[in-house]
């Protein structure tokens, strides 16, 4: 099961999306955007970060992403991955292979 949620900069805070079903998860990758996906499969929590997305905006998601990930489980592995930069693994979660 995945979760996303999306950095709100207004509340420098991440809000969970609500994701239809059929929706390929890479659909939702915007170079405006920070993602948050919680893949509870593999015990993982992934921060992306769009290319248009400002220095501070990192910052502050990166600060906010372990209260997320805590609400789903303590022990799960934070990663951080850029647009442009995903890893194989990154782009399996979201469907891009």
């Amino acid at each position: 099961m995945i979760f996303v949620y999306q950095f709100k900069e207004e509340l420098e805070d991440f809000e969970k999306l609500d994701i239809e079903e059929n929706v390929p998860l890479f659909e939702l990758l915007d170079s405006h955007k920070i993602l948050l996906f919680v893949d509870k499969n593999n015990s993982k929590v992934w921060i992306w970060g769009g290319t248009n997305t400002s220095p501070r905006m990192k910052f502050i998601s990166a600060q906010a992403a372990p209260h997320i990930r805590d609400t789903h489980d303590t022990t799960f592995i934070l990663t951080s991955v850029d647009e442009g930069e995903e890893t194989a693994a990154f782009k399996i979660l979201v469907g891009l292979i």
